[in-house]
């Protein structure tokens, strides 16, 4: 019997957390500080879920090894 293969998504958080630096990039350019603070804090969650994401992966790739 197989094993179902879970699919853990670490493309979608990069993406945000790219988008997220970005745009707190831009909010300095405007001068806007407290938009800055919370989309960088957007990223850094953005980061630490894609950074789950890769230790699970890692993880299931040791185990069929």
């Amino acid at each position: 019997m197989e094993r179902a293969m879970e699919i853990v998504d670490y493309a979608k958080p990069c993406m945000e957390a790219e988008k997220a630096l970005k745009d707190a990039h831009n909010a300095v350019l405007e001068n806007n500080f407290d938009a800055a603070m919370t989309k960088t804090m957007e990223a850094i969650i953005a980061v630490r879920l894609m950074y789950g994401a890769l230790r699970h992966m890692k993880e299931q790739n040791e185990k069929t090894l």
